[in-house]
């Protein structure tokens, strides 16, 4: 083809008269040189900039599909289904006869998680619906695979029992603790709307539980937004006074107003699917024997966590229906709300469409 071209273009050039100065051997290379070098680039230039407009979150182009042998699963405190077939081994019970081992690593909250996804350490995760808005505001790839339900009451602001603070309406200018990124960063963007405060009139205080829990045990910070496990640890074992919690700051809407997602990788789910689904299956099971099992939830998650088996029971009898739902438009409007409120308050870089479709998996068939 190339060389059918150059001739053609030779021919050409021999036929025209003004350019027989030109036809020379060391001249003519140097112009087709140019020539071909030119259209090359052109050519590799537009596939390009295709290319990068289209893989901000998408799998790789033209991918050979890879063979899975270690599953990386990333697990949290909060996210207690995915504790439970962690500790009950039932995934591994699934995967074994496909050849596939399981491989658990733990975060502290839901940015790092996806943080984590990003850079492939894990394939497969959960966490509150915040850390992915601010993931996809940082143009980071995964892809929300299934929504979680859960307790209302297990997220909540806390203050100390002999503190000045009454009321939300106290918060103002006050030092608030929360894990940066997660949905208690929201809850009290909301919660001081309510009382007719901004965001701007608070101290924000980002602080991973573990590091939360002594500063706030020792007044180093005013107010702590916390959730499950953490809220019943801290009720248990310090004086604490309820400010407000998801159902007093959201209503009814708290389901929808603070969802929690299960997150896979972009190319895990091109690539495994039906591994997505399996594992989907396990986290579904696990809801339904966790509602009808309190006490030896409980227990399996008190060891686990390492916490003292009354406060895993507190957390487990208000743990809610804890259902694995498809991603729908109805869950993410309400997640669409919480990312136009962080651009509005300047907290995420630019403003972000949480329904497109690169960052949301809909199979054909529920799990």
């Amino acid at each position: 083809m190339l060389t059918r071209l150059v001739n053609q273009f030779l021919g050409w050039v021999n036929q025209k008269s003004f350019f027989k100065p030109l036809y020379q051997p060391g001249i003519l290379a140097f112009i087709l040189l140019f020539v071909i070098g030119f259209g090359l680039g052109v050519t590799l230039s537009s596939c390009t900039s295709t290319n990068t407009a289209n893989s901000a979150n998408a799998p790789t182009q033209n991918p050979q599909q890879t063979e899975l042998k270690v599953l990386k699963m990333g697990h949290q405190k909060g996210m207690a289904l995915l504790n439970i077939i962690k500790a009950q081994g039932s995934l591994e019970k699934r995967l074994q006869p496909l050849g596939i081992s399981v491989q658990w690593n733990e975060f502290s909250s839901t940015a790092p998680l996806l943080d984590g996804m990003g850079v492939g350490a894990i394939a497969f995760g959960g966490g509150g619906g915040t850390g992915s808005v601010f993931a996809q505001a940082g143009d980071k790839p995964f892809v929300r695979v299934a929504a979680g339900t859960g307790s209302t009451r297990g997220s909540a602001i806390l203050v100390l029992e002999n503190s000045a603070i009454k009321s939300l309406a106290d918060l103002k200018g006050k030092k608030v603790a929360f894990a940066k990124g997660s949905g208690q960063h929201y809850i009290i963007v909301r919660a001081l709307e309510k009382v007719g405060l901004k965001f701007s009139d608070v101290q924000p205080v980002y602080l991973a539980p573990a590091e939360a829990l002594p500063a706030f045990e020792r007044g180093d910070i005013d107010v702590w937004v916390i959730w499950d496990p953490y809220t019943a640890q801290a009720e248990r074992t310090l004086r604490t006074r309820l400010l407000a919690d998801n159902s007093t700051v959201f209503g009814d809407k708290a389901p929808l107003e603070s969802p929690s997602f299960y997150y896979a990788s972009p190319d895990f789910v091109r690539d495994h699917p039906d591994i997505v689904k399996i594992i989907l299956e396990e986290l579904q099971k696990a809801g339904s024997w966790s509602r009808s099992n309190y006490k030896d939830s409980a227990k399996l998650l008190s060891a686990l966590y390492k916490l003292d088996l009354p406060t895993m029971e507190v957390v487990e009898q208000r743990g809610g229906e804890r259902k694995v739902l498809p991603v729908t438009d109805e869950v993410l409007s309400g997640l669409q709300r919480m990312a136009d409120t962080f651009f509005e308050l300047k907290i995420i870089p630019k403003k972000i469409d949480v329904k497109d479709k690169n960052y949301n998996w809909v199979p054909e068939q529920k799990w």
